[in-house]
Formats: structure tokens, C-alpha cells, sequence
């Protein structure tokens, strides 16, 4: 990037990007980086669990939210304590939340928010295999 004297700025942004391997991951963020930034090094590619993402198009920040839940294995009898993350797009945490709890509306089980929190995340790309690319561009 550069700065309106003419000097080279260097930044950091981190995206969040769906794939199958850090392979393709690369490759997909080649090219939708490529139609925005003409020039950009890829420093890092890490793996996240994260159960889903919830899209906001009136928000522009993303938030990681812990949902929490019991559940109990039939076989053995047990119960087991499942922890689940979410991006979620909100403008605010509360709405972060609200969303969070609009996804676990009618669950079955008990659940809990232990943890919400804001990320530097700039943009998340959901996975798009070949066959539902082909049907968006015809």
C-alpha cells in the first residue's frame, strides 16, 4: 500500500477463509485478494475451529462467540462438554449474542455464551465447491 507521499506502507490484515487445506486456502485468497490489492504477502495460514459463520451485511465487524453445551453419550452415559465458536458479523457484542442465541433458538439442549469477544478479522470467505460456483455464474 501506498502512502499519499509516495512511501511504501506496510499492514496486516487477517481474513478467515473455509477451505479444505491450506493449499487451497492460499489459492482462493490469491484470488480474491488479486482483485483488491495488486500486491500482498501471504505471512501466515493457521488452522481455527469454528463451527460457522453468520453473516451480517449491515455490520462490518466479526465476533468469535463460545457456545457451551452438555451432551450426553447413550452408550455410555456420560456427559461430555462441547465447546462450539462462531463468527458471527455484528456491529456491536450485544448483537453478537442476540445472533448467537437466534442460532440456538429451539436447541434441545442447554447451552451458555462463557465467552464473546471482538477479532481483527477483516473478512470471512465461506467454502464454495466447484459445483455451487458454477451455478452462481450462470
Amino acid at each position: 500500500m501506498q502512502a499519499e507521499n509516495g512511501s511504501v506502507v506496510k499492514r496486516t490484515d487477517n481474513y478467515l477463509v473455509n477451505a479444505m487445506s491450506f493449499t487451497e486456502a492460499e489459492a482462493r485468497l490469491l484470488t480474491i485478494m488479486s482483485e483488491y490489492v495488486p500486491e500482498y504477502d501471504l505471512v501466515s495460514c493457521a488452522k481455527v475451529k469454528i463451527t460457522d459463520a453468520v453473516f451480517n451485511d449491515e455490520a462490518d465487524k466479526w465476533y468469535k462467540v463460545q457456545l457451551a453445551y452438555v451432551s450426553h453419550d447413550a452408550d455410555s452415559g456420560k456427559e461430555k462438554k462441547i465447546n462450539e465458536f462462531f463468527m458471527m458479523q455484528a456491529n456491536n457484542i450485544n448483537e453478537a449474542i442476540e445472533a448467537a442465541s437466534d442460532r440456538m433458538e429451539g436447541s434441545i439442549v442447554d447451552w451458555s455464551i462463557p465467552c464473546t469477544q471482538l477479532t481483527d478479522i477483516l473478512d470471512v470467505f465461506p467454502y464454495e465447491n466447484e459445483a455451487n460456483h458454477e451455478q452462481a455464474s450462470e
